[in-house]
């Protein structure tokens, strides 16, 4: 029988809380590990039922596609995986625009279903109170604490510990904003748990390259050398793509550019998860989005510009959502061709090519323990040469062994 522990030795765990809320905070714990990741504690031994349904809802190991149509029959905009319509979008709100991460279209599609009434709250992360490092769920019931909560947070979240406790404590209607890991951990969970499944009533993902650790954002952080911990932390926003910065009570503060941090270091500290992430463009949400990048000689420019978002609307639900918002004056809307996106998002194309021959290697080891279903991963691996997956095959195979 496949146990918990598999999850964890085998480095698929995403310290999401899912399990905490499932079995209850006297059985499990989330704590942060020495390598900068929320992991769970457990504090007695599970029951068979308890285990299953841990097993069952673990964004880690179960991610479940849905067969949406595409918005083309081509292979390669089919790696983008269904997809009713594809825009270039931003807010209109040109304070909001500047202090995302992008454009600010999620914000603002979540003010939206505030002001509209379509929703009750948004449920979303940001930086839990009297805190300047640690990310927790977050439950905004207002424009301000939307536009609050606004930007990127790379670094690991709390994301569903308290789930249940938040569903149960009202009737509210929610909307949802996640990373793709988020959004399959929410489905994973009512689908368990039924009783909720129309208390989230939109999903909205961010794309994703991956969780840093904790231990990343320090190391930028002590770069200053300082003795107090900053009481302000951004990663980006603020400008597109906008620097990682620090401040101190004494006014002291460090910058670093968008591709310093995280391509020097932020992105250095991924887990093995993040590795042979089957899904970093939101498949399952009903609307999905990342950076609509120029670029210069076929790779993103991080040239500060003024921030757009291309969005990938999945559903009739997210198609509903995005045309009201439009009509209200929220966002704006343009036509992109899907073709361009494999210049855009070179990393992410080739990331769902190739994550096909990744999850089969951890596949093999594991024993079959993760389910990663309906995706369209099949179809797309041999997109690149037998060579290549080969090689990320054998790469992913030494990842675990040296683990």
């Amino acid at each position: 029988m496949k146990k918990v522990e598999d999850i964890l030795k085998a480095g698929l765990c995403l310290g999401c809380g899912l399990c905490e809320a499932v079995v209850g905070k006297e059985k499990c714990n989330m704590t942060i590990s020495k390598e900068g990741f929320y992991r769970p504690q457990f504090k007695t031994a599970l029951t068979e039922s308890e285990n299953n349904t841990i097993l069952q809802v673990c964004p880690g190991i179960s991610v479940m596609g849905n067969n949406l149509p595409s918005v083309s029959s081509n292979s390669d905009t089919k790696v983008w995986g269904g997809v009713l319509d594809v825009t270039e979008s931003w807010s209109l709100d040109d304070k909001l625009r500047k202090k995302s991460a992008t454009g600010g279209v999620i914000s603002a599609l979540a003010i939206h279903l505030l002001d509209s009434k379509k929703v009750d709250a948004i449920l979303q992360v940001g930086v839990v109170e009297e805190s300047w490092l640690y990310n927790g769920l977050l439950i905004s019931r207002t424009k301000e604490e939307v536009f609050k909560n606004a930007q990127s947070r790379y670094a690991p979240a709390l994301v569903f510990d308290r789930i249940i406790e938040i569903l149960e404590s009202s009737n509210d209607i929610f909307g949802f904003i996640g990373k793709p890991c988020d959004i399959a951990g929410i489905k994973n969970f009512v689908k368990i748990y039924p009783k909720y499944e129309n208390r989230i009533k939109y999903t909205l993902a961010i794309f994703c390259a991956g969780i840093p650790s904790y231990e990343a954002t320090k190391q930028l952080v002590n770069s200053k050398n300082k003795i107090e911990d900053p009481n302000f932390l951004k990663y980006r926003g603020d400008g597109w793509p906008g620097d990682f910065e620090a401040k101190w009570a004494d006014g002291d503060s460090i910058k670093a550019s968008y591709n310093d941090s995280w391509g020097k270091v932020l992105g250095k500290t991924l887990g093995l998860r993040c590795k042979i992430c089957p899904d970093g463009i939101g498949l399952l949400a009903d609307i999905s989005t990342g950076d609509s990048w120029n670029t210069k000689d076929g790779y993103p420019d991080f040239t500060e510009a003024d921030g757009r978002n291309f969005c990938f609307i999945r559903t009739e639900n997210g198609k509903e959502l995005y045309q009201d918002a439009v009509a209200a004056g929220a966002i704006s809307n343009e036509k992109i061709d899907v073709s361009t996106l494999k210049n855009i998002h070179t990393y992410q194309y080739n990331r769902r090519i190739l994550s096909a021959w990744r999850i089969s290697a951890m596949y093999l080891i594991t024993g079959g323990l993760i389910k990663f279903n309906n995706l369209g991963l099949l179809n797309i691996m041999f997109k690149k040469s037998l060579k290549s997956g080969v090689k990320e095959f054998l790469g992913t195979l030494k990842r675990i062994e040296l683990k």
